[in-house]
């Protein structure tokens, strides 16, 4: 039951005032907290009446079965920035397009998703002078593991295709040579399929007697 106490009114009478019960005090508090938890979760989640639902201006995500990643289809980038940041040893590139995406259904609303769970694809122009650099680089770094000279590993049209999503594969030239893996070159310092900025390298396709490096990565 509430406490009363005695007051007076602006006459002079006597009456009587409720003090608040502590009860009512909890729920009134705890009422306010759920409130404010659940106004945090339509925001955290994209909907609700402060945001008008999902934002579906942004480009649709699609699913590539060949490569088993999600990508959006009219998002790519040119910056060399991540090139420079994972292979340092590739000085002055030219044209470079990046694609970048996940791994799981970015639908299904994960607040956090895996530090893994990002990749990045890339279509990069060299000079024919790198091209060279890069292969001697490799069989050099293939022969040190090795013990002894060795060609680069060959990689297949179709390895490359399937590894590559399709907004990277228009970007893909003939390679009348044929594809060599260069990560022995490419991750030399992190030791094998790293690049040096710490991502695993899925693919590093450099075609001989082109001028393009294909590169696949996944953080990590």
């Amino acid at each position: 039951m509430d406490d009363e106490r005695p007051t007076h009114d602006p006459s002079g009478r006597s009456a009587r005032a409720r003090r608040a019960s502590p009860r009512g005090t909890a729920r009134r508090t705890t009422a306010r907290a759920l409130t404010g938890a659940l106004l945090a979760a339509a925001l955290l989640g994209g909907c609700g009446p402060l945001t008008g639902g999902t934002d579906r201006d942004e480009p649709d995500w699609v699913r590539d079965e060949a490569s088993e990643r999600y990508f959006r289809p009219d998002l790519v980038g040119h910056s060399s920035e991540l090139v420079e940041e994972h292979f340092p040893m590739l000085e002055g590139v030219g044209a470079v397009t990046i694609a970048e995406g996940r791994f799981t259904d970015p639908y299904e609303r994960v607040p956090f998703p895996a530090q893994d769970d990002y990749w990045w694809q890339s279509v990069i122009e060299l000079e024919p002078a790198q091209v060279d650099e890069l292969l001697s680089a490799t069989a050099a770094a293939g022969a040190s593991d090795h013990g002894g000279a060795g060609a680069p590993e060959p990689v297949s049209e179709d390895e490359v295709l399937d590894a590559l999503v399709p907004t990277l594969e228009g970007e893909v030239q003939d390679c009348p040579g044929g594809w060599v893996d260069a990560s022995p070159a490419l991750a030399q310092e992190k030791g094998p399929d790293v690049s040096d900025a710490g991502d695993l390298l899925e693919l590093t396709a450099v075609c001989v007697g082109g001028t393009q490096l294909l590169t696949s990565a996944r953080d990590m």
